[in-house]
């Protein structure tokens, strides 16, 4: 099962979000709170990749797979331009 939880802010600070499976629009009207709102990522597992528009579309850095990621704006998670961008993300 893959499992990813999102922070609203640097160093798994602020509001989190467990996500298991396919999001294709954290911008939907039952819970829009992190749309464009990630800045630190903690994958428990399998493989993901995140994107700035909903429905997939517009890929942001690498397929990241488990680990903890602080800050998604490091080279060792998405990289640069990256933080408060994530609309949509998958495990693959």
């Amino acid at each position: 099962m893959a499992h990813v939880i999102l922070f609203e802010h640097a160093g798994f600070h602020g509001a989190h979000k467990h996500v298991f499976q396919d999001e294709p629009n954290l911008n939907a009207g039952d819970d829009n709170f992190f749309n464009d709102k990630t800045s630190s990522i903690v994958i428990l597992d399998g493989n993901w990749e995140f994107f700035i528009n909903w429905n997939h579309e517009g890929k942001l850095g690498r397929t990241l797979g488990p680990g903890i990621y602080p800050w998604v704006e490091d080279p060792a998670a998405l990289g640069p331009g990256s933080n408060d961008q994530i609309s949509s993300l998958r495990p693959v």
